[in-house]
């Protein structure tokens, strides 16, 4: 043991001798490293997470057909303004300019249906005749057991071109004689699921017509023996733009913005229609209380 000490106590000695360590000579690993300052690490951004994808098909819109021409920045302003008008509305001829038509309705007798003058049309509305949801369109409404006209064996809630409060007559060979429809057919009775949807009229018959029948939507004209397709497979609620202008004799139809049809046709004493113009009734096998419907967003005539 004490030769042990003795050891010891040499050793003491000689470090003693030797002085303090020199800095250089301090083994860092063996010093407190907790007196270091800690250096601030950037912290990594983290990225959103990648979507999962999905098969569900997007939602139903009845946006009105895509217009190459329309500026992007104009159409959201028009929006925004489109949409406090819309809550604004509140008769349905606040929509199609009541000043210019009078309508007939699938009501009445056989032969002597109800109809609303342009003087009262401006405050009218019935479910035969009403705003839509979003009141930016005008519903028709017929049944196909509704009462007609005595010149047709079919209902229907349309409205007749007037001007200055008489009814409407000009010459497709003289002028241009201009309508256009923004609109979509909704609903066709299911037994023969045939809507008309607008026309020019010519004295006691059509002169041509929009006519839906199944899903092959047409031109039609020559007393409904000859058609002009416009789309072979149209889907009931589909927004369409359609333009129909007579003049020097011949009719000229453009949908959604493509001129479709140019036909050598005219009436001597013509005038617009557009609604809903249900083609078929209970002797075609159909329910009376089946219906034909068309939303009207937009409507234009004019003659010049």
């Amino acid at each position: 043991m004490a030769a042990v000490i003795a050891v010891i106590g040499s050793m003491l000695s000689f470090a003693g001798a030797l002085g303090p360590p020199s800095e250089k000579d301090v083994n860092l690993a063996s010093r407190d490293l907790a007196v270091l300052p800690t250096p601030e690490l950037p912290v990594p951004e983290l990225l959103p997470p990648t979507p999962e994808p999905t098969t569900e098909a997007p939602a139903p819109t009845s946006e009105p057909p895509a217009d190459d021409n329309k500026d992007d920045d104009k159409e959201g302003d028009e929006g925004g303004l489109g949409a406090a008008v819309a809550r604004a509305v509140r008769f349905p001829a606040e929509i199609i300019d009541a000043s210019k038509w009078y309508l007939t309705l699938p009501t009445g007798s056989e032969g002597q249906p109800d109809t609303v003058d342009t003087k009262d049309l401006s405050t009218y509305a019935s479910k035969w005749f009403q705003l839509n949801d979003t009141k930016d369109g005008v519903v028709f409404t017929a049944n196909a057991g509704g009462a007609t006209t005595v010149n047709s064996h079919y209902p229907r809630s349309e409205l007749r071109e007037m001007t200055g409060g008489e009814k409407a007559s000009w010459d497709g060979r003289s002028g241009t004689h201009t309508m256009e429809l923004d609109q979509a057919i909704t609903k066709t009775p299911a037994t023969k699921p045939d809507v008309i949807a607008g026309q020019i009229h010519g004295g006691e018959d059509d002169v041509m017509q929009i006519h839906l029948s199944g899903s092959r939507l047409t031109v039609k004209y020559a007393d409904g023996d000859k058609d002009v397709v416009l789309d072979p497979s149209y889907k009931l609620g589909e927004r369409f733009r359609v333009k129909i202008q007579s003049a020097d004799g011949q009719v000229k139809v453009w949908y959604n913005g493509k001129l479709a049809a140019d036909l050598p046709i005219f009436g001597a004493e013509s005038y617009f229609k557009a609604g809903a113009y249900v083609n078929t009734n209970p002797e075609k096998g159909a329910d009376p209380d089946d219906v034909g419907q068309v939303v009207i967003y937009g409507l234009k005539i004019s003659h010049s």
